[in-house]
């Protein structure tokens, strides 16, 4: 996948072609493993790297809509610290610069050259990832894309930071994703399932615990500002170990989309004010039905025919006459 992620980027195999290779390969690597995936008839693929995301990710969602797709990130420090202990390419070099509307390379590359090569690699790998990701769910009624975004923090039981909370909640976090996976929402999971990845997962702790302590320190307090920095010059992201849109909290009744918050001031209607829907794109606005349009006219000559009120709206004019009022 890395191969095919580099092919994209040079131009080597595009568009159609490309799609067609990755659906090709993705159902040649699912008849490999038919006979291997037990009783669940459920095979996971996952992308080699955060550095493949943007040029794979867009085509997987388009030749898979109606699959189950997982996005698991982690903050941008803790990535690179682990880049730096994994020898992979697909984590540390960048294969994209798809980030080119969203920041511009004369804003990064001045704070990325005060890092070190490897440094700067895993950051770019990183940005280009959750960079594409946001692309995607901003355009979610187009590309159908609603996965199960997963904070790698919650699995690891990284208590007491941004959006992890103060319990470990890692055990949930594992059965609510198994659950997405395997499609067993509405039915228990088997035991046997839940203890093996259980046992897994706990591996997986114990060597990324180690590896914390062996190279603690590999970041030094400036390297975390400046990745900071790096994360800061990109529009939608800001900081570096923010929680992402519809990241799904561990519960027992978890759901893939978060409850939008209504946010006015107390001056405003509820929704005046509030932040742009993230999902509405130029040149897609529904028109109104006839039914809404034939309401407005409704509510428009009833508030016409209404008395006009002696009070002012305070938003265009004083709300009172200055000149009633006489100095004392």
């Amino acid at each position: 996948m890395t191969a095919l992620a580099n092919l994209a980027e040079q131009k080597e195999v595009s568009g159609q072609n490309l799609e067609q290779v990755m659906f090709g390969l993705c159902r040649l690597h699912a008849w490999q493993e038919r006979d291997q995936v037990g009783e669940s008839r459920t095979a996971v693929f996952t992308l080699p790297g955060q550095s493949c995301t943007a040029n794979l990710l867009p085509v997987l969602q388009k030749m898979f809509p109606c699959e189950r797709h997982v996005f698991v990130y982690d903050s941008c420090t803790d990535s690179v610290s682990r880049s730096l202990r994994n020898s992979e390419l697909s984590s540390s070099i960048p294969l994209s610069n798809n980030v080119d509307k969203t920041i511009t390379p004369k804003k990064l590359n001045p704070i990325l050259a005060q890092l070190t090569s490897s440094r700067a690699g895993a950051v770019e790998a990183w940005l280009s990832s959750v960079d594409t990701f946001l692309k995607l769910k901003h355009s979610e009624r187009k590309s159908g894309y609603i996965p199960f975004v997963c904070r790698l923090g919650f699995l690891m039981g990284q208590i007491g930071q941004l959006g992890n909370g103060q319990d470990d909640k890692s055990e949930l976090a594992l059965v609510n994703i198994l659950q997405y996976m395997t499609g067993s929402r509405s039915r228990q999971l088997k035991d046997s399932v839940i203890n093996a990845a259980k046992e897994t997962l706990d591996q997986v702790r114990i060597e990324e615990s180690e590896m914390l302590e062996k190279y603690k320190g590999d970041l030094s307090k400036g390297d975390s500002d400046v990745i900071e920095e790096c994360a800061f010059a990109h529009k939608g992201i800001l900081i570096q170990n923010k929680t992402l849109i519809d990241t799904v909290q561990p519960n027992k009744e978890w759901s893939l989309k978060a409850a939008k918050k209504m946010t006015s001031c107390a001056c405003c209607m509820p929704g005046e004010g509030g932040e742009s829907d993230d999902e509405e794109e130029d040149g897609n606005e529904v028109a109104p039905s006839k039914n809404d349009a034939k309401s407005q006219e409704v509510l428009k000559t009833t508030f016409n025919a209404m008395p006009s009120s002696s009070y002012v709206d305070g938003k265009v004019a004083f709300a009172f006459d200055p000149s009633k009022f006489t100095g004392m």
